[in-house]
């Protein structure tokens, strides 16, 4: 039986590591942020009205997207982990109140996934309109 778990925790941590790529950096150095700040003064007085830079605002709303989903998906991973754990190797109280919570998991996880499908449409929409 810790055979079983054992197995179930080695194949949680490699879909884990297969599934989180964060190899997106997001940094600028001094000079580019004394050139912004710069910038943004020259616009203050010269009155222009193009103040934002849209496009690395779009680049950071994709980073912080690009973080929830793989919290989601890691904390959906964990709990589905737990649920199929309890069903397998639960008494039957415990297999019986799993049961009960699976219909609630996939509501939340279906709801997950259309609300970033949702947020992810309205980023294109919003870049192809850059």
């Amino acid at each position: 039986m810790n055979k079983k778990i054992l197995t179930m925790i080695f194949i949680f941590i490699i879909a884990i590591i297969v599934f989180t790529s964060i190899s997106n950096v997001q940094a600028s150095g001094f000079s580019d942020a004394f050139d912004s700040a710069q910038d943004f003064l020259e616009n203050g007085k010269n009155r222009k009205i193009n103040i934002i830079n849209y496009q690395n605002l779009y680049n950071v709303v994709n980073y912080l997207y690009n973080i929830a989903m793989i919290i989601v998906i890691i904390l959906a991973i964990i709990i589905g982990t737990i649920l199929g754990i309890r069903i397998v190797i639960g008494s039957v109280d415990e297999r019986a109140d799993s049961k009960h919570l699976i219909i609630p998991y996939l509501v939340s996880v279906a709801t997950g996934a259309c609300a970033f499908t949702i947020w992810k449409f309205i980023l294109q929409l919003i870049h192809n309109n850059i």
